[in-house]
């Protein structure tokens, strides 16, 4: 109950926290049976001026011709409320009072030990004398001494499954408690659905771990197709940049060499209209025709 005040003042929930407290407490006292729990509800009505109701009110029933609708709105009302908590919590403590017992250290797990070998034993104990008790009453002589035989296992059984069940369900041992409560049903009957139960029970769980795996293997494939598609579409695009960064270079290459090209063919036009620049850069003789030539003696 103090988590639930701490819950409320985190919110910020407006409440009369004495009062709740003191709700609470009769609550309590209400379950527990406490003998000091009608006086101490006596004044409680007497300091709200007799105007308040109880924690879990018990409406009056409308019609005299309907009993189990008001009843019933009633137990949604009760379960409705804070305190149901509570009361839930005192009933799993009562129906699981065995289970609680075993969480104790060191006398748990003696506990523990003790009632695994007297389950299991009573299991195999119960279901062996039932077994042999028709056909051993079917050895003696005399008309339909078999079916005395199934009356007495069925007796038996009646009297000593639930024992085996109720240890169980206390134990939280739910599949154990089951089949033990379907053996109470007279043989063959009981055997046969409660070892359908068990093979049922047993197919279940393995289907659910192969479900599981095959789940976890479809997960698995499906994140390595996707890395698969991740690593694929990473080197395409690599490359795709690979390429355009090559293209881009080609291009301004190609670019580079044509400007070169115009710009020479600009100067070789421009050394042939002007007369600057000649084709051939061989310098020429400016004598070779000024020198004399001499006329041999006769």
């Amino acid at each position: 109950m103090v988590a639930l005040f701490e819950v409320l003042d985190r919110h910020g929930v407006e409440y009369n926290k004495p009062e709740a407290e003191e709700r609470y407490n009769l609550l309590m006292k209400g379950l527990k049976r406490d003998p000091t729990y009608e006086t101490d509800l006596a004044k409680f009505k007497q300091q709200k001026g007799g105007a308040e109701e109880d924690a879990i009110p018990i409406p009056v029933v409308p019609s005299k011709d309907d009993f189990l609708g008001p009843q019933l709105r009633w137990l949604v009302e009760a379960l409705g409320s804070p305190y149901s908590q509570a009361v839930v919590r005192i009933l799993f403590m009562v129906l699981f009072f065995v289970s609680y017992l075993e969480t104790i250290p060191v006398f748990g797990g003696i506990l523990s030990a003790v009632l695994d070998i007297m389950i299991a034993g009573g299991r195999i104990l119960i279901k062996n004398v039932q077994k042999a008790i028709p056909p051993l009453f079917g050895l003696i002589p005399l008309p339909f001494m078999s079916l005395v035989g199934i009356g007495m296992a069925a007796v038996m059984g009646m009297l000593l499954w639930p024992i085996v069940a109720i240890i169980s369900f206390s134990r939280q041992e739910f599949t154990t408690a089951i089949e033990a409560f379907l053996r109470i049903i007279p043989p063959p009957i009981g055997d046969a659905i409660a070892d359908t139960f068990l093979d049922a029970n047993r197919t279940v769980s393995r289907l659910n771990d192969k479900r599981v795996k095959i789940t976890n293997d479809i997960t698995a494939g499906l994140q390595a197709i996707m890395a698969m598609g991740n690593n694929i579409t990473s080197q395409v695009s690599e490359g795709a940049q690979t390429l355009i960064n090559r293209t881009q270079q080609a291009a301004q290459q190609a670019q580079s060499v044509s400007q070169g090209a115009i710009q020479r063919a600009t100067n070789v036009a421009q050394g042939v209209v002007g007369g600057r620049h000649r084709l051939s850069r061989k310098q020429r003789n400016k004598n070779k025709w000024k020198t004399l030539r001499k006329t041999p003696k006769k």
